[in-house]
């Protein structure tokens, strides 16, 4: 007993002679809007509140909806003798395709290395996380103007504008399909005039692809424009997700891709790639990689998912019309056209 007194006491002395702990002042964090909207929400006592911010698709009674597809996968994977829970192959891909692209352009893309003070310019309406993922990988960021709040549609006049009057060689973030928070994309035509704008300016593209299927009920219409900008030369970045175009919102599933002008370059890269990856987590979670593998490297899962994005999309058209018919019975002088106008989960 003596002797742990002694000890405990001597430990005692030993913090007495310590500063302040070294977190003991980190300040409040100022969490973004809509965290402080979700918190008031959970606050809300009312019954009769509707949650408008959950940003997955749900089954109209709100349960969560699970793709045939995946379930087909899902069954598939767990039927295999062969599977096993070693590494994966590949260092890349992954939840944190924005992140990780953001941090690449950090360390290696020339114009920001040569003038560090650059900023990466975003939508003003765009998904809420992309100012804090780009400047956590330290850039400074600036606004574009996108969104007509009187006609409720893409102002493509003002956003090319701005792209024109912006630094050459600028880093541009850009939704693909299914913009969050508006529900509105340019059309076919509006993205050939950007892509112009792109090549006359020499900006990067940095390509947000997370809802592809979600406005036409095909993917490979959404994702027209990253072909669009591909197809005459512009430098992109394309950081995606499985998570929404196969419900695997949990498995945090996605991919980062980015153009190069050789193989020697994209050799280069890639080790790049597995240096961040490295530091980051190691490697990645396997189960939601081997589901999607399973539905796109297999015909019979392949078109069903297809049929099951068509599904999604055509009741999310559905489900529009009825919001709009119940707008339309509340407020009859207003006009609610832009409802069925826009397209994905955003209105």
């Amino acid at each position: 007993m003596p002797e742990t007194q002694h000890t405990l006491a001597a430990s005692a002395g030993s913090r007495s002679r310590f500063a302040a702990h070294p977190f003991a002042n980190v300040p409040q964090a100022e969490l973004e809007s809509l965290n402080a909207l979700q918190g008031q929400f959970n606050d809300d006592t009312r019954s009769h509140k509707a949650d408008l911010m959950r940003g997955i698709y749900q089954t109209k009674d709100g349960s969560p909806y699970v793709f045939p597809s995946v379930k087909m996968a899902r069954q598939m994977l767990f039927d295999d003798p062969e599977w096993e829970h070693e590494y994966p192959a590949s260092h890349l891909g992954g939840s944190g395709a924005c992140h990780m692209g953001a941090r690449f352009l950090r360390k290696h893309n020339e114009p920001y290395e040569s003038d560090p003070e650059r900023s990466v310019y975003i939508p003003a309406e765009s998904w809420v996380n992309h100012p804090n993922i780009f400047h956590n990988a330290g850039f400074s960021t600036i606004t574009l103007p996108y969104y007509d709040s009187f006609t409720h549609s893409f102002d493509f006049d003002a956003f090319n504008d701005a792209l024109k009057s912006a630094p050459s060689q600028s880093i541009v973030v850009l939704q693909v399909c299914g913009n969050n928070p508006t529900g509105c994309d340019p059309s076919t035509e509006q993205w050939q005039r950007l892509a112009q704008t792109f090549r006359a300016k020499q900006h990067f593209a940095f390509f947000d692809l997370s809802y592809p299927g979600f406005a036409s009920g095909s993917v490979a219409k959404d994702c027209m424009p990253i072909r669009i900008f591909d197809k005459v030369g512009i430098p992109l970045l394309v950081a995606a997700t499985y998570g929404k175009m196969l419900g695997l919102y949990g498995e945090r599933v996605g991919y980062l891709c980015v153009s190069l002008p050789t193989a020697e370059a994209a050799v280069r890269c890639e080790q790049q790639m597995k240096l961040l990856a490295r530091a980051e987590t190691g490697a990645q979670p396997r189960f939601g990689a081997r589901l999607v593998s399973n539905i796109l490297g297999t015909p019979r899962l392949k078109v069903q998912w297809e049929e099951d994005i068509y599904r999604l999309a055509d009741d999310l058209a559905d489900r529009r019309k009825k919001l709009k018919i119940e707008l339309l019975r509340g407020n009859s002088d207003h006009d609610w056209e832009f409802a069925t106008s826009q397209t994905g989960m955003f209105l």
